[in-house]
C-alpha cells in the first residue's frame, strides 16, 4: 500500500459528524473511507476486520466496550469525541481536520509511535492521535 493512499475506517456515535468527516477525506486526499456506527459492536468488528492503517472514532456508550488496539493492532487510532455546545463557530484550522488529513495521507514516519498527541482543546475535534508501535 502506498503512503499516499491508507485503508481508513470511522466509527461514528453521531453520524453527520462520521459521514462529514469522511466527505472531507474524500475530496481532500482522495481517501474513501469504511464508514460504521459506533453502537452497532457487528460493524464495528465488521470494519475493523478489514485491517485499516487509520481508524477515526468518536466514542459512545457501546465502543467503549471495545478493545479497539486488539482489534486493529498496526492502526493508527484517532479520538475525535465530541462535547456539542452552544458557542461561536471554529475554523477549519482550529478544527484539527488538518491532523487528520496528515494521518490519512502524510508520511506515517510523521505519527509519534506509541505516542498520544491531543488536537486542539478549542476545536470541535479535540481529542488524542494514538499511534501503534511499531
Amino acid at each position: 500500500m502506498s503512503e499516499a493512499k491508507r485503508s481508513v475506517v470511522i466509527l461514528y456515535e453521531h453520524e453527520l459528524l462520521g459521514m462529514g468527516i469522511a466527505k472531507y477525506l474524500r475530496v481532500h486526499s482522495g481517501v474513501e473511507a469504511r464508514v460504521a456506527p459506533g453502537h452497532d459492536l457487528a460493524a464495528v468488528t465488521s470494519a475493523l476486520a478489514f485491517g485499516p492503517t487509520v481508524v477515526i472514532y468518536e466514542l459512545g456508550e457501546q465502543l467503549r466496550q471495545v478493545d479497539l488496539t486488539a482489534l486493529a493492532p498496526q492502526a493508527v487510532l484517532i479520538d475525535v469525541s465530541t462535547v456539542v455546545t452552544r458557542g461561536p463557530s471554529v475554523t477549519t484550522e482550529a478544527t484539527g481536520l488538518e491532523r487528520l488529513l496528515q494521518a490519512v495521507s502524510g508520511p506515517i514516519s510523521a505519527i509519534p509511535l506509541a505516542a498520544q498527541v491531543s488536537l486542539p482543546t478549542e476545536s470541535c475535534l479535540g481529542g488524542t492521535l494514538v499511534a501503534p508501535a511499531r
